[in-house]
């Protein structure tokens, strides 16, 4: 069988691209309402109103949208890359492929997903009367109870500690070799969890409207350096490992190329080691750079030769 189509022939399961293709029409049509200020007919706009990254105008305003959609469509690009037959296939044959597939959803898509700020796009590109209907059919109550839940999710310590239970629970052995052995499991519960968790945490580094983080820029890069060191600590687990851990890949005697499946294994680990951190090291590094220059004049230290003037 061909590794560049599934088993129905497709490159990419064809569930996989009407959602993406959804998802684009309606962040489309919602982003030109925003970019335009065409009026929603139902008000709906001012539901988000009060988020700051929504008080811009003009030119400012068609600026960061623009580059949100940027964001937005790389992160269906990357689900795309993630669930086409190559990757989803190798990743059957191969450890080290399945955990590019984990880090494409983890560390990739998530963070682009997160600031591409897709919640309010996607609502106003709704049809009016569907919204209006939603609107209409959702009781008050039950409208404070999900923002009450959604604010406990989002709260940093649930968020993180989110992340590190759903990362460390579905690469537990068991659970793991079940996923590999159940298609319906690995993609719609294994997958999901690792996008759901790994959105969650990035949502309180990158402001994403109507959400912004919680943490300063020193707080946020602790946050991240958590995030860091449970990806080490599981892939140093992982890579020095004295046998396969997990049994669809143990059970192989040889891998394409020579491969050993403890080699495959360390392989993944180590990728996992390097790749997967440099993310939050990027994130870090804009974090830093923006930290500084959100600093007042006024309280940048002066060193032999610079003056730094008061206005």
């Amino acid at each position: 069988m061909s590794i560049w189509v599934d088993a129905n022939g497709w490159p990419v399961p064809p569930m996989i691209l009407l959602g993406c293709l959804a998802a684009e029409i309606l962040y489309f049509r919602g982003w030109n309402v925003l970019v335009n200020g065409t009026p929603t007919q139902d008000g709906a706009e001012h539901l988000f109103a009060s988020a700051p990254a929504l008080q811009a105008t003009g030119e400012d305003l068609r600026r960061i949208w623009f580059w949100r959609s940027v964001f937005f469509f790389a992160a269906i690009f990357t689900f795309l890359l993630a669930a086409c037959a190559p990757i989803d296939t190798l990743a059957g044959r191969f450890f080290w492929v399945h955990m590019v597939q984990h880090l494409l959803l983890l560390v990739v898509m998530a963070p682009l997903l997160v600031a591409g700020a897709p919640l309010l796009p996607c609502w106003l590109g709704l049809p009016v009367w569907f919204r209006r209907l939603v609107m209409a059919s959702v009781h008050l109550r039950v409208r404070r109870a999900c923002y009450g839940v959604i604010r406990w999710l989002r709260g940093p310590v649930i968020s993180c500690s989110l992340l590190l239970v759903g990362t460390w629970v579905w690469h537990w052995p068991p659970l793991y070799d079940f996923a590999l052995t159940n298609d319906v499991i690995h993609d719609w519960c294994e997958h999901s969890t690792f996008l759901a968790v790994s959105v969650l945490f990035w949502a309180q580094v990158i402001p994403s409207p109507p959400f912004s983080p919680r943490f300063s820029y020193p707080g946020r890069m602790a946050y991240i350096g958590v995030a860091i060191v449970q990806n080490v600590v599981l892939a140093v687990l992982l890579g020095f490992a004295v046998v396969p851990l997990y049994a669809p890949y143990a059970h192989q005697v040889t891998l394409p190329g020579n491969l050993s499946p403890l080699l495959d294994q360390q392989f993944g680990a180590g990728i996992m080691w390097t790749f997967g951190d440099v993310p939050f090291g990027i994130a870090i590094s804009i974090l830093v750079q923006r930290w500084f220059a959100s600093q007042p004049a006024d309280t940048l230290p002066q060193h032999a030769g610079v003056h730094v003037e008061n206005k």
